[in-house]
Formats: structure tokens, C-alpha cells, sequence
């Protein structure tokens, strides 16, 4: 065989090889695992500044904030009372006894205000989880007709071709993982070209070999093919 012809048949069956290879490739890529993806949304109610419960007459040295509180400041000067703080804190200390000595002074706070409704802190989480399940379908290898095959001819179109090529080389991968591969024996038979009684890469080699020889015009046999 002319040097030219070698060249052009190697070169034929790495583009053959790629093809099937790319072919092989997409498949494996339109494989996903499912993922799950989370989002969380968190909204929380604060009590208000001074929400606090007091009862009625309380005493205290200062106010707390809230809104009641009232200061006193009274003065018993023996004949009558001297009011210096806010007018009715003031009534409330005297006619409470917080001055009842003659010549003596109070001041203070005092809670004569009315208690706020009650606040309760709460705090609301949504949660939310998508799930995306990408359910992928693999490839197979169509059941030819019952009865002999040609050698190579796993898909049984009469040709050897790169389906052929991609179909050997997909049974290799999927027995290779353990899954199980509907095809009739005959197309096993077809597929392992060097009789070997397994179908393998050495197989895979001398048929891509073989479509390119025959694709350049090279019309050699099995036997020359494999060197019998």
C-alpha cells in the first residue's frame, strides 16, 4: 500500500474515532445528579422601646423610659406643702404619706401611667426547597434483525460505517460499568471482529481501520484487515 494511502487512512480513522468519542462525551455531559437548592427568609418583630409593666404608685429613683412616670419633689415647711415637681406627682406624694414629717423633703419618681398592651417578640422563618430531578435517557443499541450479520455490521444496515464504530465502542463502555446492554447475540457475534470472544478496544481498532481503508478506495478484506 502506497505511503499516501497509509497516511489518509490513519488520519480517516482518528476522525472516526473523535466523532464517536465527541458522540460518547455528550452523552455522559446531559448526565446530572440531582441538587437541591435552599432559600431562607427571616422576618422579626422587636418589642417597642419602654414595653415594660409597672403598677399603679410605683416608686423609683429614676424613669426606665417609659411613658408614666411622673416626678415629685415636695418640701414640708410645718404650715403647708411646697410643690416643686409636676403638679399631680406632687398631690400623689403628699396624700400618700412619702413627706409626712414636718420640715422634710421628698423627690422621686412615680408610675400613675397606664400599662402598654403586652409586645411579644416573634420571629417568622419560611423555608423553601426546590428540588430538580434531570432524568436522562441513555443511549442504546437497536436490536437488529434475527439471523446472521456481517462482520462489523452491529446496527445491520449492510454498511460499516461510524455508527457501527460508536455502537461497539458504547457496548465496551456499558459492559465495562456492569449495565446491562440489550443485544441479540448476533450483533455481539458481528461486533467481536477478531474472533476473539470478547468485544473489546482491539476490536473497536480493526473496525475503524477497516471503514477507512474501504474509505479511501481501499476495497481489502477482513482478512488482510486482521493479517490472517
Amino acid at each position: 500500500m502506497k505511503l499516501w494511502r497509509k497516511l489518509l487512512a490513519a488520519v480517516t480513522a482518528g476522525t472516526i474515532c473523535l466523532g464517536s468519542i465527541g458522540a460518547m462525551m455528550s452523552v455522559s455531559a446531559e448526565t446530572e445528579l440531582d441538587s437541591s437548592a435552599v432559600s431562607e427568609n427571616s422576618t422579626e418583630v422587636k418589642a417597642s422601646k419602654g414595653a415594660h409593666t409597672h403598677y399603679y404608685g410605683e416608686l423609683a429613683n429614676s424613669s426606665d423610659g417609659c411613658a408614666g412616670w411622673y416626678f415629685y419633689c415636695v418640701g414640708n415647711n410645718g404650715v403647708n406643702y411646697d410643690m416643686m415637681g409636676d403638679s399631680i406627682a406632687d398631690k400623689y406624694a403628699i396624700n400618700n404619706g412619702f413627706v409626712p414629717n414636718a420640715l422634710d423633703t421628698a423627690s422621686g419618681w412615680v408610675w400613675l401611667g397606664t400599662n402598654p398592651p403586652t409586645i411579644t417578640t416573634t420571629k417568622v422563618t419560611t423555608k423553601t426547597t426546590t428540588k430538580t430531578t434531570t432524568t436522562t435517557t441513555q443511549p442504546s443499541i437497536p436490536t437488529s434483525k434475527t439471523g446472521s450479520l456481517d462482520k462489523g455490521d452491529i446496527d445491520g444496515s449492510g454498511s460499516l460505517d461510524s455508527t457501527d464504530v460508536f455502537y461497539s465502542m458504547l457496548y465496551i463502555a456499558n459492559t465495562a460499568v456492569g449495565n446491562t446492554v440489550k443485544i441479540s447475540k448476533e450483533q455481539v457475534t458481528a461486533a467481536d471482529v477478531d474472533e476473539s470472544s470478547s468485544v473489546d478496544a482491539t476490536d473497536v481498532y480493526y473496525l475503524m481501520y477497516y471503514i477507512a481503508l474501504h474509505g479511501v478506495g481501499v476495497n481489502v478484506s477482513w482478512d488482510n484487515v486482521l493479517a490472517k
